[in-house]
């Protein structure tokens, strides 16, 4: 029966979610503890030395667990089997439950608590191998959309060293700063094949190695931006996930008619809220 094989949720604290007993719990910053699965224990090292992603983790945040989730599945059976990702306050449902969010696309809003019982109804749901997060539509692409949000300079570097790495070409360019269908979480949330997830958070980890070994975000003090490797992460697999499924970066057909989505890959990303609005980690609102 399709569905997913493995289970993580990436948690920089207690997740909001009493969670079922097959998954397992990724712990990332301060939730890091003797016994769990913490990103410190990851054998990949960033540069020359030995440090590794969770020396970075302000900079890196979730997309940390994200590449530490790839080194443990590759460690394991990954043959024709698929992983659900998602977070301490997220997961991803088949179906539009909870409420709509006012302040983000598609996003829906659970109320607290949420227990275990629901959880394993939701995670039990998923009936394919491949289901995302409700795109959207970015109205000026994915470099406009970037550069009103965060500092572009960021964006533009890593670009770069993503050109340096063969991960983009030269000749793409143009298309992925004009990129309109966007993947919220990218690859990073959500049911994948494990070939999948894999082949796209490795392509993405030399662009993170190169920028830490040698950079900093411009502003790497600030609670908020100075995740840009993060934000940019998210931007690049969905991406690099939209050519692999060979689905339109545009949203449109070749006549420019809307493209359909297909419904059977589509979820929602879902998130508890103590007060019914979504509100991002490491920021304000």
């Amino acid at each position: 029966m399709p569905g997913p094989d493995y289970f993580f949720c990436i948690a920089h604290e207690p997740p909001w979610f009493e969670l079922p007993d097959h998954v397992e719990v990724v712990a990332t910053g301060k939730y890091q503890a003797d016994g769990r699965l913490n990103i410190r224990d990851s054998q990949r090292t960033i540069g020359a030395g030995s440090l590794n992603g969770d020396n970075f983790y302000p900079y890196l945040t979730g997309t940390a667990g994200s590449l530490y989730i790839s080194e443990l599945l590759q460690g394991r059976p990954t043959e024709g089997r698929s992983v659900c990702v998602f977070q301490y306050r997220k997961l991803i449902s088949s179906t539009a439950i909870g409420t709509p969010a006012t302040n983000y696309p598609f996003m829906r809003m659970l109320g607290m608590p949420f227990g275990k019982e629901q959880v394993a109804e939701v995670l039990a749901g998923y009936a394919t191998d491949l289901l995302l997060p409700h795109p959207f539509i970015m109205g000026e692409g994915m470099l406009a959309q970037y550069a009103a949000h965060h500092h572009i300079a960021d964006f533009l570097l890593l670009t770069r060293i993503a050109i340096d790495r063969q991960v983009l070409h030269a000749s793409e360019i143009t298309t992925f700063f004009g990129t309109r269908l966007f993947v919220p979480g990218g690859i990073e949330f959500g049911v994948f094949p494990c070939i999948l997830y894999i082949g796209i958070l490795e392509r993405l980890r030399p662009i993170l190695d190169e920028f830490l070994a040698r950079h900093l975000p411009v502003e790497p003090h600030h609670g908020y931006q100075r995740r840009a490797l993060s934000f940019f992460a998210e931007r690049l697999t969905s991406y690099l996930l939209l050519k692999e499924l060979g689905w339109p970066v545009s949203g449109a057909n070749a006549d420019g008619s809307d493209w359909e989505l297909p419904p059977q890959n589509i979820g929602y990303m879902c998130t508890l809220s103590e007060n019914g609005e979504y509100r991002t980690f490491g920021h304000p609102g």
